[in-house]
This record gives C-alpha cells, structure tokens and sequence, in this order.
C-alpha cells in the first residue's frame, strides 16, 4: 500500500499540473499535438489500449521495487523490519533476529541485548551498565548530599537559636550588673552620709541575717522575707540551710527550698572580733535577675555577689564598734 499512498500523494500535486491548458500554449501545443499524432495516431485503439496498460504496470513495478529498497533501509522514512528480513537477510540475523524471535522478550532482555550491542564490558564507560552504574551513584551521591545539607541546616539554626538567646541572657547579665553597681554606688554614698544601714542591704534580694551565740544562731535583721524566724539550734535545726552554712569552714554556699516555688541561699561570714554571722538569700524560682546573680556564674561569680555582701556587712559591723566606743566613751566622761 505504500506505494499507492506514494501516487496519491503525486496525484494531488499534478492537479494543478492539470489545470494548465498544454493545447492553448503557444510552442508547446502544436509539439505535443504533432507528436501524438505521428506516433499513436496509425495504432488501432485495442492496441493502444494495451499499451497503456502495459507501460502503466511497468512504471509501478519499477516504482514498487525501487520502494522495496527503501524498505530495507535503515534510517529512511520507509523501513520495515519484514522486508529488511526479506532483501537483507544476513544483517537482520545479526541485528533485529536477536528481538523478534524471543518468545519471552522483556525490556530486562532488550537491556541485555542493547548492553551487548554497546559493549561487552561493564566496566567500559561506553557500556549502558556502566553509564546506569554511573548515574546510580551520582543519584546516591546527590540525595546523601542534600540530606547532609539538611542536617547541617538545621545544625546552623539550632545554633543561631542557641545564640539568640544566649545574646539575650547576656544583654540581661549586663543589665544586672550595671544595676548592682549603681545600688553599690548609692550604698557608698548612704556610707558617706552616715546614713547606710542593715535594711539598704536588699539590692541584691530579700535577706535574713543571723549571728551565731554559742549554740544557736540568733536573727540579726530580716527584710523582704515572711517574717517567720526564730532562734536555730545548731544540734536539732540541722534541715536549714543557715546551720549547715555556718558549720562550713570553707563559706561555700547552701541551699534550700522552704517550700515550693521558693529559694533560700545560705553563706558563713567570718566578722570582725571572731564573730561568725550567716547571710541568707531569699527568693522565688521566677526571680531571673536573682537566679543570675545567685545560682548561676554568668558575667559576675555568684561567689563575687557574696564577698561584695561580705564587705558590707564588715563596712557596718566596724561602724558600730566605732559607735558603742564613742558611747562608752561618752558615758565615761
């Protein structure tokens, strides 16, 4: 049928061949009209119509075998495998034999048989399994590097969050700081003034003051607390965090936890003329500032916090030994 396809094609483009009046032209005409009537004008019709016949299926076998040869082409618009088989049949047993005449082909065969053909060798880069291998392992190679990436990502976030905040405990370190010195500051000043007390003491937190007195730690000063204190017997009273300080040789500091929700900071100080007082911090679990400052060693030492307290309470003790001997000196006149 190809063929005949072919001279449908041709009839369509000799219409417009046809719509040319041959007869009317000029040169043309009377040649085409001579010729036809020196060389077909003396044959009886029977013969002609023979002839016409003839030459008709002459052009088309000639036609057909010239398509056939296409047919057998690789690479032309005309091919096909069964005249290939045909015309040429030594390269179709080389070549398409190994498809067609597999029962139980599959596209794993024809990856086979296409492998074959490229190389024998799977290690040759020309061989399709190698370049399969290849792309295989660029795929891995890619997919570990993205979930790498991945990870380091959200590495680096965590990082920067942890950053973050770590900046903002920082700038409130500072903020601490700057606080305490200026309390400090106007504590010296109060000193100056002669006006500097035990109650001016609460700039850091809520206190409670004892002095020992043999065996028992008597309440000095509170500020900022409950309010409920009593005398603590250093044998019996051995749960609170002010008896385990004050037997402390080395003034580390002790905790408690009065109840839930709140904290108790306890230290030894050793004071001038062989006393012994113990210093207690008193606050809440939400109490940042003072978590920073008492519990935690963040820009200033907790242990800084307490010897500054430390100074304080000397500065005031002194300044009361001064005072009662300028009384007594007062009485003895």
């Amino acid at each position: 049928m190809g063929p005949l396809k072919t001279f449908a094609g041709y009839l369509k483009a000799a219409k417009g061949v046809k719509a040319i009046e041959w007869a009317s032209l000029p040169v043309i005409g009377p040649t085409l009209a001579g010729l036809a009537a020196s060389k077909f004008g003396l044959w009886p019709i029977w013969l002609s119509s023979i002839g016409a016949v003839l030459l008709a299926f002459g052009v088309y076998y000639l036609y057909v075998r010239i398509y056939m040869g296409k047919m057998a082409t690789i690479g032309v618009p005309e091919f096909h495998v069964e005249a290939f088989k045909a015309i040429r049949p030594k390269e179709y047993e080389m070549t398409w034999a190994q498809f067609v005449n597999k029962n139980d082909f599959t596209f794993e065969g024809l990856y086979d048989i296409v492998n074959a053909v490229f190389s024998q060798n799977n290690h040759d880069p020309s061989s399709v399994a190698y370049v399969v291998a290849y792309s295989q392992s660029q795929h891995d190679f890619l997919q570990s590097s993205i979930a790498d990436l991945k990870n380091t990502i959200d590495e680096q976030e965590l990082a920067i969050d942890e950053l973050e905040n770590e900046l903002v405990r920082s700038e409130n370190a500072v903020s601490y700081l700057v606080g305490i010195i200026k309390k400090v500051n106007e504590n010296l000043y109060r000193y100056v003034n002669d006006r500097l007390g035990f109650g001016d003491m609460d700039f850091v937190t809520g206190f409670s003051l004892y002095r020992k007195e043999g065996n028992s730690l008597e309440l000095i000063l509170d500020k900022g607390t409950s309010g409920k204190h009593r005398t603590l017997n250093l044998d019996t009273d051995t749960h609170f965090a002010a008896v385990v300080a004050v037997k402390d040789e080395q003034e580390q500091a002790h905790y408690n936890n009065p109840y839930p929700g709140r904290h108790l900071v306890a230290f030894r100080m050793k004071m001038l003329k062989g006393e012994t007082w113990v210093w207690c911090f008193h606050f809440d679990d939400d109490d940042e500032r003072v978590l920073s400052l008492i519990l935690e060693n963040g820009i200033i030492e907790s242990r800084q916090i307490r010897r500054l307290i430390h100074a304080f309470c000397l500065t005031l003790q002194k300044r009361s030994f001064s005072h009662k001997e300028v009384d007594q000196d007062a009485e003895a006149k």
